[in-house]
């Protein structure tokens, strides 16, 4: 019902496995991470990981977790199998430091010249270093999920700062606001535009699209942003917000054609 062929089945069947090795990651490494997150040290108007004052990541388990994507992109993209053993081969200790906190900041400018430097397809360096950073964005958020409520960022994931894109509906029909990176999860403190905090009556309308009982566009008419509404309640198992995204990747190209949003993810 959620999937469309808006993209190709062996695009879906990577991504569900570069998932699927996130948490297999996750698992991994959450006995070897030991950090101490304390809310008195943080700003609740901003996301906590670009707050941190140190990073919750080993640059020794990021190395292992590029290879463990890698190992995953190379399975279902042979041909990029070159590519990415020169990638991996050439990667510094220095560089593991810097993609880890380009990658927090989503700084896509490093990205273009890393790739540029070391003749790299341009979209390969940033979209490895992000994957591999997903699972400790999870352990980080698991850490905070006690504190997350109190935090009211505009716009953005209140534990990694990922723009909002995805919130979840139940039997009780209140929404709750999911990050498809890190899988926090927050209550929303009012019904208005997640990304413009727009509150007045009209301003929100819903897309919905035919035959699909699920999913839905929640649009804005003042800022021309949007968010993919799931509603759970009619789901058989529970998925989490990075497959939830994946699958509903048929909102995003829908609510672009009507003119809301940026480009798909």
């Amino acid at each position: 019902m959620m999937n469309p062929n808006v993209v190709s089945e062996d695009y879906l069947n990577l991504q569900k496995s570069i998932i699927r090795k996130q948490d297999e990651l996750r698992e991994q490494f959450s006995e070897k991470m030991d950090f101490d997150i304390k809310k008195e040290d943080l700003d609740v108007d901003f996301p906590v990981l670009p707050q941190l004052t140190f990073s919750p990541v080993s640059g020794e388990l990021y190395r292992e977790s590029i290879h463990g994507i890698v190992s995953v992109i190379s399975e279902y993209q042979p041909g990029l199998e070159e590519e990415l053993s020169k990638l991996t081969s050439i990667l510094t200790d220095e560089d593991i430091v810097k993609w880890i906190k380009e990658s927090v900041t989503f700084n896509t400018v490093y990205f273009q010249t890393f790739s540029e430097r070391n003749r790299i397809s341009d979209w390969l360096p940033h979209f490895l270093a992000e994957q591999a950073l997903r699972p400790f964005m999870q352990l980080l958020a698991s850490k905070c999920r006690w504190m997350i409520n109190d935090f009211d960022v505009m716009g953005t994931c209140p534990c990694c700062g990922e723009p909002h894109r995805l919130a979840k509906t139940g039997n009780d029909e209140k929404k709750v606001l999911s990050c498809p990176r890190c899988e926090t999860e927050w209550k929303q403190k009012k019904v208005a535009c997640v990304h413009c905090g727009d509150d007045r009556e009209g301003h929100l309308f819903y897309i919905k699209i035919k035959e699909d009982e699920v999913a839905k566009i929640e649009a804005c008419q003042t800022c021309t942003n949007y968010l993919k509404v799931i509603d759970t309640s009619k789901m058989l198992e529970r998925k989490t917000a990075a497959l939830l995204d994946l699958e509903s990747i048929h909102l995003d190209f829908v609510a672009q054609e009507e003119g809301y949003g940026g480009e798909a993810t």
